[in-house]
């Protein structure tokens, strides 16, 4: 039986996870959590969507914390269900499957060979791969855009921002830079605000995100977005649990409004929470306890725009015009509307004037978050992989150090 190949790429918010199928491959998204809905059952990944249609305060516990994956204790059943959809007619056999794995950048040593002793000595996957998700990115570009060999990933997840280049398929890690602003921040964000303003649906994180991912999008112009605010509002229907179970915005092709249903009127609170990204302040302004204290507010706090500036810096001078010509979107986060076109306007101020900054997002019709994985499944395709991977015999014969040696950040 021939040797398969897994590509796990696992996201705090989802897991991408499937076997390399040729041009048939295609990621399994699973979500990265357990849940307890209100009624007091426990579902694992998926099962919540299928088996409830009542969100209403649920309770969600992550693998993660601040985006290192500290608890196997929960990840194992969320891997454990991943692999039975894959594979639901059929036992996959561990001892005869590559896996290549994404984690955190600069993941904590002890965390990384937690993962390690998981692969080998619970699973007993016969051969291994571990890196992060933006150093997967230049194998799934489309190379007629993009140049792979200087490439610029900005990838926005669920609780940080990375800006990674990567030369040559390698990463720089000197230029490695985080913004700790993700999808998770900009949820409580928009929960403390209209919990404050409207309704309190701080029991609601399901709704939150539905709220967050249908209504929000990125001002062009902040200051011009702000006085105009009235006429960028939309109507958002919350849940009743008769005509709709997750919520939507009222426009022209949406089901009519009963008289007893609740609206949510949104303005400002649309494009001032993405704002986020370019001023981080506002995470502090709608806090009492931060709003209030004067260090904080004083605190030197780095924009998108000034890391990503930052990280082309601190680059080869020949490299900088070649990467900012190479800018690659990936993460969940980038979905939120005219977040290419900001960070465009905003790197043009910045960057030198004969420099072409050029962002790619949603290449080879591949969505944002699903980038990663299909860089991982044409890695796979090519011959290096077998120079790059520790076998489950390398693991047993040099220790639980050998993938630290052979995975870490090497050249810092």
């Amino acid at each position: 039986m021939s040797k398969q190949y897994l590509i796990i790429d696992n996201g705090a918010y989802n897991i991408k996870a499937g076997f390399n199928n040729g041009e048939e491959s295609a990621p399994l998204k699973v979500y990265n959590a357990i849940t307890r809905t209100k009624d007091g059952l426990i579902h694992i990944g998926n099962q919540f969507k299928t088996h409830t249609k009542n969100f209403s305060g649920i309770q969600i516990k992550r693998p993660f914390e601040q985006g290192h994956l500290t608890s196997w204790e929960t990840e194992k059943p969320i891997w454990d269900y991943t692999i039975d959809q894959i594979s639901p007619k059929r036992e996959i056999d561990p001892s005869n499957i590559h896996l290549t794995l994404t984690e955190t950048p600069f993941q904590l040593p002890q965390l990384s060979s937690n993962t390690d002793q998981i692969v080998f000595e619970e699973y007993g996957f016969q051969e291994y791969y571990r890196c992060t998700p933006p150093s997967l990115v230049p194998f799934g570009v489309d190379t007629s855009i993009v140049n792979p060999d200087f490439t610029l990933v900005i990838d926005a997840g669920f609780n940080f921002t990375w800006i990674m280049p990567i030369l040559y398929q390698k990463v720089y890690w000197e230029g490695v830079r985080k913004l700790p602003v993700g999808g998770n921040l900009l949820n409580g964000l928009l929960k403390e605000i209209i919990s404050f303003r409207y309704y309190d649906i701080s029991d609601d994180p399901i709704l939150i995100n539905t709220i967050k991912e249908s209504t929000c999008f990125f001002a062009s112009d902040f200051n011009q977005a702000l006085k105009k605010k009235a006429n960028l509002g939309c109507e958002f229907v919350l849940p009743d649990f008769k005509t709709t179970a997750t919520g939507y915005v009222v426009c022209a092709d949406a089901p009519k409004v009963s008289a007893d249903s609740q609206v949510l009127n949104l303005y400002d609170e649309r494009f001032t929470v993405p704002e986020t990204f370019y001023h981080p302040e506002i995470m502090f302004d709608t806090n009492g306890s931060t709003a209030s204290n004067t260090l904080l507010q004083q605190a030197p706090i780095k924009s998108l725009t000034d890391l990503v500036v930052s990280s082309i810096m601190s680059c080869p001078e020949i490299t900088r015009p070649l990467l900012s010509a190479n800018i690659c979107l990936v993460g969940g986060t980038t979905n939120i509307p005219n977040f290419k076109t900001r960070l465009l306007l905003e790197l043009t101020k910045e960057l030198s004037s004969n420099w072409k900054v050029i962002v790619n997002d949603k290449q080879n019709d591949t969505l944002p978050d699903e980038m990663s994985w299909y860089g991982g499944v044409n890695l796979t395709n090519e011959d290096v992989i077998n120079n790059i991977s520790i076998s489950k015999k390398d693991y047993f014969e040099h220790g639980s150090n050998w993938c630290q040696k052979q995975f870490g950040f090497k050249n810092l």
